[in-house]
């Protein structure tokens, strides 16, 4: 998107993930950061995370700008937004300043980025989109239903296109789980897109992990039944995020 206001130099864009106890969750977050930064709209550009350093604390003493737009690169408002985002930005004494967006998740332009991931998982496979089914991951919670609400919404969302073979939704951690995918679509071929935006262990491990628990092959690969399964990259990775983030920023002020 073209930038066509002056630079914000006393505002700071700050984005705020999950991250990973093991400290190697932010790439994400990292990556979305410095294509931001170059726009050379805001007079700073950090990453903060819930499980690694910096925490938003950390970060926001880092920011001499008067102003600081947060960024959540969460899919749903789930605990993490309502709970431990704000305990996070609170332990800083600094909330005077700051502007919290929603989770970028729910920002109705992810119904778009979602649609493209899978339309063009399903062109490279070469496959048929209405005789493909595609499956939205969600994280799931057997506590809260707030995953449950936006993975839905994605769903109906994307079926509402009338583009697909059938829409539905798994998770990591409510039933129907990932590694049930089966049991939620009978179709050969299926797409899973994961409505994760800052990656880290649930994209690259978790998930991975649970649909090969029962041997599910992810690459297309046909397995015993025949059937086959793509999983996709989140939607965190989609080249379009950077660009909403930006314009949700610039629209906040």
């Amino acid at each position: 998107m073209p930038v066509t206001m002056p630079a914000l130099n006393q505002t700071a864009l700050l984005l705020f993930g999950h991250g990973t106890s093991d400290g190697s969750g932010s790439a994400i977050a990292d990556a979305l950061a410095a294509e931001i930064r170059g726009h050379g709209v805001f007079g700073a550009v950090a990453t903060s995370f819930a499980l690694q350093a910096p925490s938003p604390a950390e970060a926001l003493a880092r920011l001499p700008q008067q102003r600081v737009v947060v960024v959540p690169l969460l899919a749903t408002e789930g605990g993490v937004a309502t709970m431990v985002l704000p305990r996070l930005l609170n332990a800083a004494n600094d909330t005077a300043r700051l502007t919290v967006l929603p989770p970028i998740g729910l920002d109705a332009e992810v119904r778009g980025i979602a649609a493209d991931i899978a339309d063009r998982a399903i062109a490279d496979a070469g496959l048929d989109p209405a005789a493909t089914a595609v499956l939205v991951v969600g994280h799931g919670s057997t506590r809260r239903n707030a995953s449950e609400r936006a993975t839905g919404a994605l769903v109906a969302a994307l079926a509402a296109l009338d583009r697909y073979g059938e829409v539905g939704a798994v998770y990591l951690e409510q039933p129907p789980l990932a590694s049930d995918w089966r049991g939620v679509t009978q179709r050969r071929d299926v797409v899973a897109v994961p409505l994760f935006v800052s990656g880290g262990r649930h994209e690259e491990t978790d998930l991975p992990a649970l649909l090969r628990s029962k041997g599910t092959l992810i690459d297309g690969t046909p397995m015993e039944d025949g059937r086959r399964l793509w999983l996709t990259a989140a939607i965190g990775r989609h080249p379009a995020m950077a660009g909403l983030i930006l314009r949700r920023a610039l629209e906040a002020l």
